[in-house]
């Protein structure tokens, strides 16, 4: 399935190579992450005051007014979203500010609502957002951490892990699925309703959505 990476300002972005059929959206200051690694994006878009107002050269650009309602990494999500792409991987937009790392996961969900695959890579992990009888395949060793997001989830079911859980009920403010472990096999994530954020070692795992 083709990916719309959408790469955003964030220090320490993960490297990556685009294959034909991939799209690369560059949120502002991701331009100069991309720039670094070589890899020359489709569209540049934001307000551009990451870039103190470089415009690239020779790539499309959209710009936006810097009073906006919505963040550089969200306009390009729904650019993505505009151009029917459903497998998201958000690169640089992790790390840096606490405020900001929470604004993605909320992008997460978003593309979870919408029926789309989102995932967000920093560092030595990666996460991603299921909602709604959504499900999740992690095959591989590590740890993998489960979150509800926005109120209960319900249905929960984490099976081929150290701490199974079958029919549960998670609540957002209770962290009861820190710190589980994957054993090796295919494991699996499934929910009946609610919004779960999952966390897994990137290294040490693989993730295929249900969508």
């Amino acid at each position: 399935m083709a990916i719309c990476y959408l790469v955003g300002a964030a220090p320490d972005a993960q490297t990556f190579e685009p294959q034909p059929g991939d799209l690369v959206l560059a949120a502002d200051g991701g331009y100069a992450h991309l720039r670094a690694m070589g890899v020359t994006p489709d569209l540049v878009l934001g307000d551009f005051d990451s870039l103190e107002g470089e415009v690239p050269r020779h790539i499309p650009a959209q710009f936006f007014a810097k009073d906006k309602d919505a963040s550089d990494l969200a306009l390009a999500l729904e650019e993505g979203l505009r151009r029917n792409y459903r497998c998201f991987t958000l690169i640089g937009a992790g790390g840096g500010r606490p405020d900001h790392a929470f604004a993605n996961l909320q992008l997460l969900v978003k593309a979870a609502r919408c029926g789309a695959f989102a995932v967000l890579r920093d560092g030595d992990f990666s996460v991603t957002a299921l909602s709604e009888q959504g499900s999740l395949c992690l095959s591989g060793s590590g740890l993998v951490s489960v979150f509800a997001y926005g109120g209960t989830a319900r249905g929960v079911c984490l099976r081929g892990m150290e701490y199974p859980l079958e029919n549960a009920a998670l609540s957002d403010d209770t962290p009861r699925g820190l710190s589980n472990r994957l054993l090796g096999a295919q494991a699996e994530i499934a929910m009946e309703s609610g919004t779960l954020l999952v966390f897994w070692e990137t290294e040490k795992a693989e993730a295929l959505a249900n969508i």
